[in-house]
């Protein structure tokens, strides 16, 4: 069945994590750690407004008051909701599986603490999806100044994923850390095998198994994952050298636009769901 291209119009963006790797100066949580003065989860909003998206549903759990009310004032020109997890000690694919009641038919999805030198969200859904292709992963063929030995590795039939994980040893690409998805990741969240955990990567395995994953390519766009203060230091030089941020003192250009906007967005937080 051929892929349709479709407009995305809303992401999903982790944020719940306690982020102990990077460190917690003046105990601030990592969603709200600066790279070039800007919180991490600015840039991610930012990527999402520069990328068509209209809603972004954030998954909080750490400090999350502080990053609801640190967000909100922002004043960002996207419809921002909040879903908690409680549990931040969780892995990520527990963070996304209590967005479920809020996930869209299709949505990307973020990690709060991945930049990229321009928005690339509109590269996973260029392809479109189908009945049998039920997400895309973005990955990058010859990533510059990654620590390979922690990066979620993926072997490639053409842009079929056939498999996905940090210890695979042959492999063609690293994942990016952004995603398009249907909701049947939720099923796919929900039958990772018990003595696994239940990680966005497990649920990809899932997909992987069901020959329902597609890869699309970053094409040399330079990103980083902002996991430690060396990848920090990266990352604000990628900031410093990117032609988008050029000018941007106090914030990524599109964010800035929207504090100018005279309305600031409905928010919304649902109460914390139970699995099903």
């Amino acid at each position: 069945m051929p892929r349709t291209a479709a407009a995305v119009h809303q992401t999903i963006i982790l944020a719940a994590g306690v982020g102990a790797r990077l460190g917690r100066a003046g105990g601030v949580p990592k969603p709200l750690m600066t790279v070039a003065g800007v919180p991490l989860v600015a840039h991610a909003l930012s990527h999402a407004i520069a990328s068509g998206c209209r809603e972004a549903v954030i998954v909080i759990g750490y400090e999350g008051a502080r990053v609801r009310r640190a967000v909100e004032a922002m004043r960002p020109a996207i419809e921002i909701r909040f879903v908690t997890n409680p549990d931040p000690a969780t892995s990520n694919g527990q963070s996304l599986l209590v967005a479920e009641p809020l996930a869209a038919a299709r949505f990307y999805l973020q990690m709060v603490d991945h930049l990229f030198a321009e928005p690339v969200l509109p590269r996973l859904s260029a392809a479109g999806l189908n009945g049998a292709v039920v997400g895309q992963v973005l990955v990058d063929r010859a990533p510059v100044n990654l620590d390979l030995s922690d990066a979620t590795k993926v072997r490639l039939v053409g842009d079929r994923v056939t498999a996905i994980g940090k210890s695979i040893e042959s492999w063609d690409a690293i994942d990016a850390g952004c995603f398009v998805l249907t909701r049947a990741v939720f099923d796919a969240l929900r039958t990772v095998p018990a003595a696994e955990p239940r990680t966005v990567s497990s649920a990809m395995r899932q997909l992987v198994e069901r020959r329902a994953l597609r890869a699309a390519e970053i094409s040399g766009v330079r990103w980083v994952d902002v996991d430690t203060p060396g990848d920090r230091a990266q990352a604000e030089t990628l900031i410093a050298s990117s032609p988008v941020y050029a000018g941007a003192a106090d914030a990524p250009p599109s964010l800035a636009a929207s504090q100018a906007h005279a309305h600031a967005p409905s928010h919304s937080e649902l109460p914390e769901p139970v699995e099903g």
